[in-house]
């Protein structure tokens, strides 16, 4: 008995003198909860509700919102987020995320030079094979031009490039696709329905002015503008590059993705044309 006792003893005592294991972090170390984002098509969820009980935002295909009035514009430098934050998740009002396959790609707000070398922020987009597109807009949306700027960061291989959706329906499988990237491909504007595509416009000789932008490591301008009589023109560096009208895709959002591409995005502007 008295041998039951003295063993009881020793490992209270060998307990309360063993180091504790807790979950706190260490001074100075950041930790990142991961925010889960539900793949369009999957089981369908009340907005604002979530598996684990926190309130989740809904993430749509297009955001839904509106175009600004005539003469007056939306713009986003994307300086207001926070360092590290899921753009589509933290602004689904605005944003809003088309999965084409695979794991979704990262859409994150990071640290970035402006190109006057001062430290400012901008949205980082990597991607895979062609995971999927930042999106905004409403399938109403007609009569506007896009800008932004856009800055390489890496490009795996010879079939990298970087795509944007036009004319883009609410449940992404219609749309005016731009394509700019390697090789003697230049630029692209195909048309897309579902899971089939069509080649309108293949300006091969733009290839010097496609393989700057994904290689030279610079700042680059691209604008966009979208017509009601399905009129698409772009440009880079305000020099134009398309110039089509197709009178069947003629209103829609806007959404631009990664194929083999890390790219860094500012200064979104949105224009009512």
């Amino acid at each position: 008995m008295r041998k039951g006792l003295w063993l009881l003893a020793a490992g209270a005592l060998l307990g309360a003198c063993a180091p504790r294991i807790t979950a706190e972090p260490l001074p100075g170390v950041r930790v990142d909860v991961p925010v889960q984002v539900p793949p369009p098509g999957g089981p369908s969820q009340p907005a604002g509700q979530a598996q684990s009980g926190v309130t989740a935002p809904a993430i749509k295909v297009l955001p839904g919102n509106p175009l600004p009035p005539a003469g007056s514009a939306f713009v986003d430098d994307f300086s207001s987020y926070p360092t590290g934050a899921v753009l589509p998740v933290v602004a689904p009002d605005r944003y809003g995320l088309l999965r084409t396959g695979g794991d979704w790609q990262k859409i994150t707000v990071e640290e970035a030079f402006a190109p006057d070398g001062r430290l400012d922020k901008a949205v980082r987009m990597e991607g895979g094979y062609g995971e999927g597109f930042l999106t905004t807009g409403a399938e109403d949306w007609t009569d506007y031009r896009v800008s932004f700027r856009l800055k390489t960061l890496e490009a795996c291989c010879t079939h990298s490039h970087i795509r944007a959706r036009l004319f883009l329906d609410g449940s992404g499988s219609r749309a005016l696709e731009f394509q700019i990237g390697f090789g003697p491909e230049g630029v692209k504007l195909v048309k897309l329905a579902g899971g089939q595509s069509f080649t309108l416009l293949h300006r091969r000789e733009l290839e010097n002015t496609a393989r700057a932008v994904m290689r030279d490591g610079n700042w680059h301008d691209i604008a966009f503008e979208l017509r009601s009589d399905g009129t698409v023109k772009i440009f880079v560096d305000r020099t134009e590059v398309v110039n089509w009208k197709d009178p069947g895709y003629h209103r829609g959002g806007f959404g631009i993705g990664p194929v083999g591409v890390t790219f860094q995005l500012d200064d979104l502007k949105v224009e009512h044309l």
